[in-house]
Parts: structure tokens; C-alpha cells; sequence
């Protein structure tokens, strides 16, 4: 099989390398560069990473990059976008709670307990590939907002557990989301970093 990256070919030492070296060597050279894999096509279809080390044969395989930045800057806008969605859906779930609706408020809480999770998760992660901790993102504080919001999710989790939706609900309203509010001000301070970084 034949190897490009961008257009051009790469050379292996071996005839034949299996699948998994070819993606290593594919993504280590990209990482030396600070890209990363955009698309990878097989004789011209469009594969992700797992079906293309699930293929057996092939004769060509194209690979194309992108820069880390340009990755980075789009995923916080959507975590940003995320961000303000959240913060609506935690208020509709308290709305429920209090309004006796609980089934329909556990339901919200449950998705918005992943959504917080995702959203602490590219926050992490973009601090990572911009080398930036907790002091100097924004106005510093992060580190400090992460932990009162996990507190905050552990106090509501002990509500869901004891079965006390208003609890839950104020839960809800004065302690998770002013703090999912506040990250919004940190993912835009991650995204004027990511924008002013030259890889």
C-alpha cells in the first residue's frame, strides 16, 4: 500500500507495515509539527482511524492534516456554544424540579451532568496543548471554580440519592450553575490564548 501525508508520499523501511504502525508514524510525524490527522482516505473513501485499522487491502492510503491550533480553536468555540446551552437546560431542570416534575428534571440533570463533564474535559484538555494552568487562564480562579463546581455536583448528587428535588433544585440554581456561567468567561480566555499562539 502506498502512504501519502499531504500529498506526499512516505517511504517505510519495511514493504508492508501493518496498519498500526503506518497511523503511529503518520500521527508522530504530524505531532512533531503540531498538526493532526484531518481525514484519511483508502482508495479514495473516506475512512475514521478505527475502520482503517480494521481494513484488510487497499493500494493507496491519504492522509491529510490539520494544525493542533486551528482544532483547538474550533472545539472551544463549540464548547462555548455548549457552555451556553448548558447553563439553559441546568435552569430548565431546576424549573421541573420545582414545579414537580421530577422525572423530567432527572432526566435534564442526567444530560447535563455529561455535558459538564465534556465541558471540564476540553477545558483540561486545551490547557494541556497550550501549556497554561489554572493561574493563567482568564483572571486565574479556575482551579478554584473546578473544584467548588465538583463539590456542588456531589451535593447534588447526594440529593438525587436522598430523593429531594427542591434540594436538588437549589442546588441547581445557586451553586452549579453560577459556576458553569463563570467557565463560559475561562473558554473564552482559552480561546483569545489558542488565537494568539503560534504553533
Amino acid at each position: 500500500m502506498k502512504i501519502y501525508l499531504d500529498g506526499e508520499e512516505i517511504a517505510f523501511p519495511e514493504n508492508s507495515p501493518s496498519k498500526e504502525d503506518v497511523l503511529t508514524s503518520v500521527k508522530e510525524t504530524l505531532g512533531k509539527k503540531g498538526m493532526l490527522i484531518r481525514s484519511i482516505e483508502v482508495d479514495g473513501a473516506e475512512l475514521d482511524e478505527e475502520a482503517f485499522l480494521a481494513l484488510t487491502g487497499g493500494t493507496e492510503a491519504r492522509f491529510g492534516s490539520r494544525p493542533v491550533r486551528d482544532f483547538l480553536v474550533e472545539t472551544l468555540a463549540d464548547a462555548s456554544e455548549y457552555q451556553q446551552r448548558l447553563a439553559s437546560g441546568l435552569g430548565r431542570a431546576a424549573d421541573h424540579l420545582e414545579a414537580d416534575r421530577t422525572p423530567e428534571g432527572l432526566e435534564l440533570v442526567g444530560k447535563a451532568a455529561e455535558g459538564i463533564g465534556w465541558v471540564l474535559q476540553i477545558i483540561h484538555n486545551s490547557q494541556i496543548l497550550l501549556g497554561v494552568d489554572d493561574s493563567e487562564v482568564g483572571g486565574g480562579g479556575l482551579g478554584e471554580v473546578k473544584s467548588a463546581l465538583l463539590a456542588e455536583l456531589e451535593k447534588a448528587s447526594r440529593s438525587v440519592e436522598e430523593g429531594k428535588p427542591l434540594e436538588l433544585a437549589y442546588t441547581l440554581r445557586s451553586g452549579i450553575l453560577p459556576r458553569i456561567e463563570s467557565l463560559g468567561g475561562y473558554i473564552s480566555a482559552l480561546r483569545n490564548i489558542g488565537d494568539s499562539t503560534v504553533q
